[in-house]
């Protein structure tokens, strides 16, 4: 269902043109991890007396929803899942599409296969890389690029990616990372779930992010109707809030989405819009047959 629901949404979602500097599709690959209880959930062992759920996610920035999600047990370690999500799904990342990841998930075997694949990475180069300098850059003047260079990797493992790589330092005064796991976690907080098996917790953590994609998908369309009016969109937990008290509101979700600020419409007692619910009647009629 998760699936079917991105293939859906997700051709609404992208974007005409490309952020300066990009040929392809920008995607950021991170993961949190979900705590439990190792004596109500033994199957979800992280240490030794910590049981852990993992959420392994492909993020697309046209949209800022998950493309890809797993959810392996806390002890898979982030880039063995990484690679199972790049080998099994080869149609996943195009050519000429950019991926963003952290220090975790360093494989220079997997990065000649991405190089291979014309899928171009960014990552965090390991304290203790053994590489050599191949060439050297001049870094753009009044930038916060300190040095550019192009790196041959010179270790055993290193040797295992078989191309040059670039390495440029950045400083960045301001870090703004990870916001789409704040979204699910500050406001699609997971704090029960239907049952303690794995089969009980793992569809609970997919309708979170069916849900984090609808309501990117909302708050898109909404932001556009609102510039088109020209006034000022409103932040995504917001949006969730409203959202939220406006479930029973019998209101035209097109119309909620221009002004979630609008009162409800006046409607009689006898309103027929109402759900009937339980086999209750209305007029001699029901939602069950009496037969």
């Amino acid at each position: 269902m998760f699936e079917n629901l991105v293939s859906r949404i997700q051709p609404r979602l992208s974007r005409k043109s490309k952020p300066r500097g990009f040929k392809g599709k920008l995607f950021s690959v991170d993961s949190t991890t979900i705590d439990l209880c190792l004596s109500v959930y033994p199957w979800a062992r992280f240490h030794h007396r910590k049981g852990a759920v993992k959420v392994h996610a492909v993020l697309d920035h046209d949209g800022l929803i998950p493309m890809f999600a797993d959810t392996p047990h806390g002890r898979i370690h982030d880039g063995k899942a990484f690679r199972a999500m790049f080998t099994g799904s080869p149609d996943l990342f195009p050519p000429q599409s950019v991926i963003a990841m952290d220090r975790a998930y360093v494989d220079y075997e997997l990065f000649g296969e991405m190089s291979e694949r014309d899928v171009w990475f960014v990552t965090r180069l390991k304290s203790n890389a053994v590489y050599k300098v191949v060439e050297t850059h001049a870094p753009p003047q009044k930038s916060n690029i300190v040095s550019d260079e192009v790196i041959e990797l010179a270790s055993q493992k290193g040797g295992a990616c078989g191309y040059y790589l670039r390495r440029v330092v950045v400083w960045d005064d301001e870090k703004k990372m990870k916001l789409f796991f704040k979204q699910i976690k500050q406001n699609l907080k997971i704090k029960s779930f239907v049952g303690t098996s794995e089969n009980a917790v793992k569809p609970r953590i997919y309708c979170a992010l069916c849900a984090i994609v609808l309501l990117n998908y909302l708050k898109q369309i909404s932001d556009s109707r609102r510039s088109q009016c020209k006034e000022k969109s409103f932040s995504f937990s917001n949006m969730v809030m409203m959202l939220r008290i406006s479930l029973f509101r019998c209101i035209s979700l097109d119309d909620w989405l221009s002004n979630p600020f609008i009162p409800p419409p006046e409607t009689t007692r006898n309103c027929q819009q109402n759900l009937y619910l339980f086999g209750q009647h209305v007029q001699g009629r029901g939602l069950f047959s009496e037969r």
